[in-house]
């Protein structure tokens, strides 16, 4: 069973290719595309981490910030008191 069996023409046949093609093509450009756009803004985070970290550093009795490396880290976080539920079904 080949095209021509089935009452298709060659040239039906060659812009379907050419359809799948240009897909296929576009398809590519945009992950290419994607990747470096993903690529850029990842250096981009890489280097305001770096320099936020160098100013912890430069700067240890400034306010608290992110990293473990501040001088106030441990001292400045503690953990959120939950309200115990009361009533219910104890386990």
């Amino acid at each position: 069973m080949t095209y021509r069996s089935k009452g298709r023409h060659i040239v039906e046949l060659i812009i379907a290719i050419c359809f799948c093609a240009f897909l296929v093509g576009f398809i590519t450009i945009l992950c290419i595309g994607n990747y470096f756009r993903a690529k850029r803004a990842q250096e981009r985070q890489r280097q305001r981490r770096l320099a936020k970290l160098a100013a912890a550093n430069n700067n240890p009795n400034g306010p608290p910030g992110m990293y473990a490396t501040d001088a106030n880290y441990s001292a400045s976080y503690e953990a959120p008191q939950h309200a115990v539920p009361t009533g219910g079904v104890q386990a």
